[in-house]
């Protein structure tokens, strides 16, 4: 398996599934809004990039997997706080969103070597679950990418998604899946109501690594580092 995690108009993808095409791949989401101050791309590249991916995908529908980011679903949901938001090509990137909207999910699992995994954006929270058993009910353990994205696909979920806390400017508790900070992960990962953590390894981007280094921990890993990752029965790695 191939994973690609945020692009933000950059092209390492490129480079990451030539050759590798016939591989599983799965993009973690936020294809949108370049750091242009700081990367020298323009706002146009993030249209673009998500334009390649949507086209890539329909390539290969049955092995390539994309979810979705906090700054994709900024363009679908006025709910979703927008960041670096591209508002010249808004409309572009929303039609684009809306007419592909069944080739993305929220969350995905896969079992390997006898360990579930579960891809999301930025990582499902414990307390971000239980906050907003309104929306999605009581989720048992294992079912989490089900319910997930089926509320999302019902048009449910946008209300659970806006959740940002404090470390990203919001007032909730917990961020979503597409907003926690990893940091966040850290502090869940030592409480009481951790169950999550003991029964899946969980893989996410969204915080962004100026290091070029990924997080991994025995419990998850996040990287957002600009970088494309393999992962097998040996473990998350570099592609080389």
């Amino acid at each position: 398996m191939i994973i690609i995690p945020d692009i933000h108009g950059r092209t390492f993808w490129r480079s990451a599934v030539k050759g590798r095409e016939t591989e599983e791949i799965i993009f973690l989401g936020d294809y949108v809004d370049p750091y242009s101050e700081w990367e020298g791309l323009e706002p146009l590249d993030g249209f673009i990039a998500l334009s390649e991916i949507v086209e890539f995908k329909k390539l290969h529908p049955d092995n390539v997997t994309l979810l979705l980011g906090n700054h994709d679903l900024s363009y679908l949901s006025d709910q979703i706080a927008k960041c670096r938001h591209d508002f010249g090509h808004h409309g572009i990137i929303r039609k684009t969103l809306q007419d592909n909207l069944s080739l993305f999910n929220i969350a995905y699992e896969k079992s390997i070597g006898g360990k579930l995994y579960i891809f999301t954006h930025a990582g499902i929270l414990p307390n971000w679950l239980k906050n907003n058993e309104m929306t999605l009910g009581r989720v048992k353990p294992g079912h989490e990418v089900e319910v997930l994205n089926r509320a999302f696909a019902a048009g449910n979920l946008y209300t659970a998604l806006r959740d940002c806390s404090h470390l990203r400017g919001g007032s909730h508790e917990n961020g979503s899946c597409v907003w926690a900070d990893v940091e966040e992960h850290f502090d869940a990962e030592n409480s009481p109501d951790a169950a999550i953590y003991s029964d899946i390894y969980q893989v996410f981007g969204h915080t962004l690594q100026l290091s070029g280094r990924p997080i991994i921990t025995p419990h998850f890993a996040c990287l957002d580092c600009r970088k494309a990752f393999t992962l097998s029965e040996e473990g998350l790695a570099l592609l080389k």
